[in-house]
């Protein structure tokens, strides 16, 4: 019988961790990083970005054939909901077709923009506003 309810809890606790939202507990748990890769593929036209954000502040996106290089900030905590707010500038845009299908030299362009992460630390959303209104994602978190 105990076997029974160690399974039982065991399947459970399973199907709750593949079950988890998106949306994170404030204040729970480790700070996450978004240092590291992330990788997201748009549905409506099947474009890839890739995000590699480094510690020293530097980001360098892949969106499409575009290339950027960028500086960010990101806020140390989150606000309320969970959210971390993320500064960024783009230093140089290498041209191309970007995953927006533009080819716009971006270069001088800063953006401010909120990143919530899922509660494991392996994926977040992107969002316009401290808001799941208007968002992208998830990003995933590449493993080096």
């Amino acid at each position: 019988m105990l076997r029974l309810s160690l399974l039982i809890l065991s399947l459970l606790f399973s199907a709750a961790t593949y079950a988890t939202p998106i949306l994170p507990t404030p204040g729970v748990g480790v700070r996450p990083s978004i240092v590291g890769k992330w990788k997201w593929t748009r549905d409506t036209n099947n474009c890839t970005e890739i995000y590699d954000y480094r510690a020293d502040g530097k980001l360098f996106v892949e969106s499409g054939k575009e290339k950027t290089d960028n500086t960010y900030t990101i806020a140390f905590s989150p606000d309320a909901n969970g959210f971390y707010k993320v500064t960024s500038t783009i230093t140089k845009d290498y041209g191309g077709k970007d995953c927006a299908d533009t080819t716009d030299d971006s270069t001088g362009q800063s953006s401010s923009n909120y990143v919530l992460f899922h509660p494991s630390g392996e994926m977040h959303v992107v969002c316009g506003h401290p808001s799941l209104d208007a968002c992208f994602g998830p990003l995933r978190k590449l493993k080096d």
